[in-house]
């Protein structure tokens, strides 16, 4: 089993937040957001789907780093635009992690009891 470290988040934003944390890469050196850019406009697929309500909630997957890359975009946009985003972000990060944390603890529970 992989760390902690290795999995890649999961989130999710509504085709307006993807949008904002799209036009916050672009604003960044292409070389360092050129895949991320791709990731995320790929993932972002799913809202041109018929049918899709574009106010929803629709899931992205993201790598630690490029995740980090994300939100450090993103605090470079003037704080009004982006607070919210930020602090849904937060609160499913803080969320997902208190889920690994849960299952790595089961985990090393069953290992511990294994004969």
């Amino acid at each position: 089993m992989g760390s902690p470290e290795q999995h890649p988040l999961h989130f999710s934003l509504t085709l307006a937040q993807s949008s904002l944390v799209l036009e916050a890469l672009v604003e960044q050196p292409f070389k360092q957001v050129f895949e991320i850019i791709g990731a995320l406009n790929l993932q972002a697929q799913q809202f041109y789907q018929p049918g899709c309500d574009s106010n929803a909630m629709q899931s992205f997957v993201l790598s630690k780093a490029d995740f980090a890359v994300c939100i450090k975009a993103l605090g470079e946009l003037p704080y009004q635009r982006v607070c919210g985003l930020i602090q849904e972000l937060h609160q499913q990060l803080h969320e997902q992690l208190a889920v690994d944390a849960t299952k790595t603890a089961a985990a090393n529970t069953a290992m511990e009891t294994a004969p």
